[in-house]
């Protein structure tokens, strides 16, 4: 029995705290960049955002996923609800920078995602990535979990002999900026998957906890090659991110008070959104007001948490005022 004072999926409360940790991370590596400071808060934990969110996301979307001959038509409409967010928002990337604006860059916005607002590129990742693991479904159910590790081991390959980087690296800055991390970030998309059919399994505890205690001591005692890519190539990033999602489903059982589990809930919904627009709405900000960069360089912590906040503020306030009927562009 849940108690009426409690969220209902204390799952869900623990991974939308990890969503909220991860976009101020985001927006912490993109503020250093916008804006260079001398601070150099939280020092490379901004590499883990985007392998934890793609693993997070093909976690819920294993539900579908672990299906047989999965409905092309629920492919659809999760493409739709990537897509539709992607022409929005490179829409407006363009309206803050029309200098940029031509038919050629509009055609590589859509599909590179790296002309303006270059964070939309994740959506083109997810929007690839939705086609190759429906066409999975339509493999036995026997050897799916296999080729998942299949998947993820020649991922690893690739990033180690350094081929993939080398196929991407002669091509111009906006393709080999989104599809040069295919090979980088589908070994995350398994994950997900894998950690979506472990978290069924009976005996799902012990096998958690020795994922964490071995990814916990791998990272802490070990460290592995560097590796020749563009942001999340190699194992260390990988077994990082295996940590994180073993601990928290480990713990599993966590509650907060309901109004607080509410508000969480709400801010990890929209942090979707703020991972959208807030490197545009960034660079806008320090074009009208440049004494933005001298406030950071002395404040690097409360600028980074003033507009973040104010990031999480706009989503809410852009929810409510149009009554949540433009919800999918934001969460």
């Amino acid at each position: 029995m849940v108690s009426k004072k409690t969220v209902k999926s204390p799952r869900i409360i623990l991974f939308d705290l990890l969503k909220i940790a991860l976009i101020f991370l985001v927006v912490n590596i993109h503020i250093r960049v916008i804006t260079p400071s001398n601070a150099h808060l939280f020092g490379s934990l901004w590499s883990y955002t985007v392998p934890i969110f793609m693993t997070l996301s093909f976690f819920f979307m294993n539900k579908y996923f672990s299906q047989m001959k999965l409905s092309f038509s629920i492919v659809l409409a999760r493409i739709k609800r990537l897509f539709i967010p992607l022409v929005f928002w490179s829409a407006i990337g363009f309206l803050f920078n029309p200098k940029l604006f031509s038919i050629k860059n509009a055609f590589l916005q859509i599909l590179t995602g790296k002309v303006v607002n270059t964070p939309l590129y994740y959506l083109d990742i997810l929007i690839l990535f939705t086609l190759i693991y429906w066409l999975i479904t339509y493999l036995p159910q026997k050897i799916r979990t296999p080729l998942h590790f299949a998947i993820i081991f020649a991922a690893l390959t690739l990033d180690y002999s350094g081929i993939s980087f080398r196929f991407f690296e002669p091509m111009i800055e906006q393709v080999k900026r989104s599809y040069g991390q295919i090979v980088e970030l589908i070994k995350y998309a398994s994950l997900g998957i894998l950690f979506a059919t472990l978290n069924k399994q009976n005996k799902k505890t012990i096998f958690l906890l020795c994922l964490t205690v071995v990814s916990f001591f791998l990272m802490t005692y070990y460290k592995f090659p560097e590796t020749h890519g563009f942001n999340y190539s190699g194992a260390n990033l990988f077994v990082g991110t295996i940590f994180t999602l073993s601990l928290l489903l480990l713990i599993g059982n966590f509650s907060l008070p309901s109004k607080i589990g509410q508000f969480v809930n709400t801010l990890g919904a929209y942090s979707f959104g703020v991972y959208l627009f807030h490197i545009i709405f960034l660079e806008k900000l320090v074009k009208i007001f440049p004494n933005i960069k001298t406030f950071n360089n002395h404040f690097p912590l409360l600028f980074l948490f003033l507009f973040t906040v104010g990031c999480y503020g706009f989503c809410f306030l852009f929810d409510h005022l149009t009554k949540k009927k433009y919800s999918h562009l934001i969460r």
